[in-house]
């Protein structure tokens, strides 16, 4: 399979990534430039793809201790070209597993993870498995990524999501049962006066009930890019 080589946000982040098939989202830049960076920070990206969040996150952010967790052959090559591009072998540990079995010997302070959110069932099937396996719940769920973290994310640790906005209960449900709180929201709007499509929310585990709804994203303003949206994509990320 022929792959390509795309720099994203900035020069020196370069995403190896299938010519036909799945190749990631502009959600992935925006649920990066969301975390909040901590110092000294474990953190796991899971279903790491072809590893543009966890490049995002070591080169604009600053993490120095990433392991990236993706299961598909496919996409773990794509993954382990992209760190290599970027120069991040000492910030980034690509791990070829499933999250289910997956069983680290630590815990982490962060989790971060663009799931696939759409059923099976419904849509057209892309034909094309790893695209599938990528876009649809048919091998991970956010049921998978909150049972996850539940085991190894630290008290208190938060979990990143980005997901879509007419399926935010699935969230809230799993989040309840495996123990965690919402604790910031964001929409992303793509202009004034239209609904989201995507929101960024914060999850951390075993924590007291409280959420900030934060001030949505607007892509366009009136048709036109908005600043905030030009900053992040051209990575101006302030702390």
């Amino acid at each position: 399979m022929k792959n390509t080589y795309d720099d994203i946000v900035k020069e020196n982040i370069i995403v190896c990534q299938p010519e036909k098939g799945f190749r990631f989202s502009i959600d992935s830049v925006y649920l990066s430039w969301f975390v909040k960076y901590k110092k000294k920070s474990n953190l796991i990206d899971i279903g790491s793809g072809s590893g543009v969040i966890s490049a995002l996150l070591a080169v604009v952010r600053g993490f120095e201790s990433i392991d990236a967790v993706e299961y598909q052959p496919v996409m773990f090559e794509c993954l382990k070209n992209t760190v290599e591009a970027c120069e991040l072998k000492d910030r980034i540990n690509p791990v070829c597993c499933d999250i289910q079995s997956f069983r680290p010997e630590k815990t982490y302070d962060i989790a971060v993870c663009n799931p696939p959110y759409r059923d099976p069932s419904a849509g057209r099937i892309s034909c094309d498995e790893t695209e599938l396996n990528a876009r649809f719940t048919s091998t991970m769920n956010v049921e998978n990524v909150f049972c996850f973290c539940k085991s190894f994310l630290k008290n208190s640790g938060s979990l990143y999501l980005s997901y879509d906005a007419d399926m935010m209960p699935d969230l809230f449900e799993a989040s309840k049962k495996h123990g965690f709180e919402a604790k910031r929201l964001m929409p992303i709007c793509p202009d004034i006066g239209f609904r989201p499509k995507i929101i960024l929310m914060e999850f951390r585990k075993n924590v007291g009930r409280e959420m900030v709804f934060e001030a949505p994203l607007y892509l366009k303003i009136n048709g036109k890019q908005s600043e905030m949206d030009k900053k992040i994509m051209t990575g101006q990320w302030f702390e």
